[in-house]
């Protein structure tokens, strides 16, 4: 495989046009510079199919293969189905007694299996050794390996009867009813016992899942990577996902890959996308284990371009570059066994982006070496999240990647820190992610940063009695039509007493009362009538900034007057500044990397606009040795830059959709 690698999702049906479709596959590997095809297994049946179903499949993978290895191309298998994404109004095939899913309102699935089942873990273990027998360069683990959305489940299980038998041994009780399990689990005020036992088993069971998958392929294939497809981590946080433990019960003599989620099955506006990247996709690359390579995904559905332009899927394959990602799997093929779409000219976008692809990939960018504003987050949030009264079990997502997201906009480098941040510097906090700590370590965190707060985090920060380390002595949610001025004689993107209004928001702002003399206020909140409700953004005890709103409608909160607010706060308390654009470019972003002697800087365009020059603060960039990457320049381009103070002008075009690379290539 090149350095970084197309892996093509095909549907190849037997026997239905199979030499035609075969001839015309090759030919698209050769044209589009495609590395692997992963090939389907009987996508059309979305049940748990026989090995006499899948038998034929497998023979003509075996045709496939013997063509595509002589050309370099390898076959990898993409089984659509483990547990089942939903019932789609199938059920169980005569002699399959698998045990069903069941919600936590006591709903049944058809076909949909609970990962307990005996019977189906013996299935599913066989029929991956099949699998294994073609001796594939991976065998893929659908993104239904999980135990939320499968429809029409609300939400998904298990809380089948075994499963109750379990919970209530855990819970050192003869037995407990479904819904008072339930209502535990999802009790308000400190978590419940029964959440840490909902929480424990379901990480327990995924793992052991992965163990026995992973050992019934490597026995027949040890050489075959085990490829996992995954969801959004915040959902994968209501079932406690071991993304370590997982990973590594699927290594085997090669370690297993990984399918990252990119948020856009149909296109979207490249500003909304960049929002649940940085929020998604990147927490996803934060939580892997450093040595798990990723290829993440373009999903087309319902396919082709009416789903999305070619400059989309392109800006989409070059930002995921900013994971570290080693290659791409390209869904972008209808799958119902039509082949190739000779109208659509894939090939030519894939090809022309390759070259690129393949000299950011050998930077070897890793999401662990990006450097700025450290964004705390936790896999293990959910088992200390406070909730509400009559909560479904989407009140157990975390809330914790608002900054990441807003930063980004703001054209802001920043990184995650996964359970604790590096000492110094500015770390941001959001939702409910200090009450994972205990006291002490709250304070740690306080006295060795600067630190970033919104609404939420400050709200908890108050309610967990702390409210003194921020200097606050009352927090209320409050809901009004509101304006922020501000009031601190500072002018503000041009704006002399510049102005705010929270659109597109509920109208959702925290009322913050401060301990006297540790404030200075940046900014008022009052009403449509001018008159003064509360402080709006502050500084308290010159080291942490503070935003008080919640994160519903966070398109209300990008404003020009708020991101030179944060972009001169962070500059002015944070002693190790990360890199910001400080010139005006709306959704530019910026990422850091540091590796030893190595030092990459991402420019990434979500917007429309094209930018002509920025400038660059933080850090002296002057030297005479960096080379500028980008689609139209895949090779790199000799620029020199100079740094006035930690000023550093970049005179190169930023198209819109597009991601600009630069590297260092002397030590630093």
């Amino acid at each position: 495989m090149s350095s970084y690698s197309y892996m093509l999702r095909f549907v190849l049906q037997p026997d239905h046009l199979e030499q035609q479709r075969l001839e015309e596959l090759v030919e698209f590997c050769q044209q589009g510079r495609v590395d692997d095809v992963m090939f389907f297994i009987d996508p059309l049946n979305l049940r748990h199919i026989t090995l006499e179903e899948a038998k034929p499949w497998m023979e003509m993978i075996g045709r496939a293969k013997r063509l595509l290895e002589p050309m370099g191309v390898t076959t990898s298998i993409n089984p659509l189905n483990t547990l089942l994404h939903d019932s789609a109004y199938n059920s169980l095939l005569e002699g399959q007694s698998f045990r069903l899913m069941v919600d936590p309102y006591g709903n049944q699935a058809t076909t949909v299996v609970c990962p307990l089942c005996p019977e189906w873990r013996k299935y599913i273990t066989e029929i991956y050794a099949y699998y294994a027998t073609l001796q594939p360069y991976s065998l893929w683990v659908e993104d239904d390996f999980r135990l939320h959305n499968h429809s029409p489940l609300v939400w998904g299980g298990c809380f089948c009867e075994d499963h109750m038998r379990e919970y209530a041994r855990q819970a050192g009780v003869e037995s407990l009813e479904r819904q008072d399990f339930v209502r535990g689990l999802l009790a308000s005020g400190d978590p419940h016992e029964y959440r840490r036992i909902w929480l424990d088993s379901c990480r327990q069971v995924m793992v052991e899942l992965a163990e026995a998958i992973g050992e019934a392929v490597h026995q027949v294939s040890p050489n075959t990577r085990i490829g996992l497809m995954t969801s959004v981590p915040s959902v994968h946080a209501a079932e406690a996902r071991d993304w370590h433990g997982i990973m590594k019960a699927f290594d085997g003599k090669q370690s297993a890959i990984v399918r990252p989620h990119l948020p856009a099955y149909m296109e979207t506006s490249g500003i909304h996308y960049s929002w649940e990247f940085n929020g998604t996709s990147r927490l996803t690359a934060a939580f892997l284990p450093e040595y798990t390579e990723m290829f993440p995904e373009i999903e087309n559905v319902p396919y082709t371009s009416y789903s999305k332009s070619k400059a989309f899927q392109k800006y989409q394959v070059e930002t995921a570059l900013l994971l570290g990602s080693r290659g791409i799997t390209l869904n972008i093929i209808d799958m119902v066994g039509n082949g190739l779409y000779p109208e659509e000219q894939a090939t030519s976008w894939l090809s022309e982006e390759k070259d690129f692809l393949n000299a950011v990939a050998s930077l070897s960018l890793h999401t662990k070496n990006m450097t700025g504003v450290q964004v705390l987050v936790s896999e293990r949030s959910s088992y200390h999240l406070h909730t509400k009264s009559d909560n479904s079990m989407e009140a157990l997502y975390p809330q914790e990647t608002f900054w990441a997201s807003l930063l980004s906009a703001y054209g802001v480098a920043n990184t995650y820190a996964v359970e604790w941040p590096e000492s110094g510097g500015v770390i941001a906090l959001s939702g409910q992610i200090l009450r994972k700590y205990d006291e002490s370590q709250i304070r740690e965190l306080f006295e060795s940063h600067v630190v970033l707060l919104e609404g939420d985090a400050v709200h908890t920060l108050y309610a967990m009695g702390l409210g003194s380390l921020c200097g606050v002595t009352q927090a209320v949610w409050r809901e009004a039509q509101t304006i922020e001025q501000i009031i601190n004689k500072h002018e503000y993107s041009g704006i002399k007493e510049g102005r705010m209004r929270p659109y597109l928001v509920s109208g959702r702002y925290l009322d913050l009362q401060y301990e006297p003399g540790t404030v200075d206020i940046i900014s008022q909140i009052a009403n449509v009538r001018g008159e003064a409700l509360c402080p709006g953004m502050t500084i308290v005890n010159g080291r942490i900034f503070i935003l008080p709103y919640g994160q519903d409608g966070f398109q209300g909160l990008l404003n020009p007057i708020r991101r030179a607010v944060l972009q001169e706060t962070i500059g002015m308390l944070g002693l190790a500044k990360p890199l910001m654009i400080t010139s005006y470019a709306p959704h530019l972003s910026v990422y850091e990397f540091r590796a030893g002697n190595r030092q990459s800087i991402a420019i990434a365009n979500h917007s429309l606009d094209d930018i002509e020059g920025i400038e660059l603060s933080g850090t002296d960039l002057t030297d005479d040795s960096w080379k500028l990457l980008s689609r139209h320049e895949p090779l790199g381009q000799q620029m020199a830059l100079q740094s006035i103070g930690d000023r550093t002008a970049i005179n190169a075009r930023f198209p819109a959709l597009t991601l600009t690379v630069l590297h260092r290539q002397k030590q630093i």
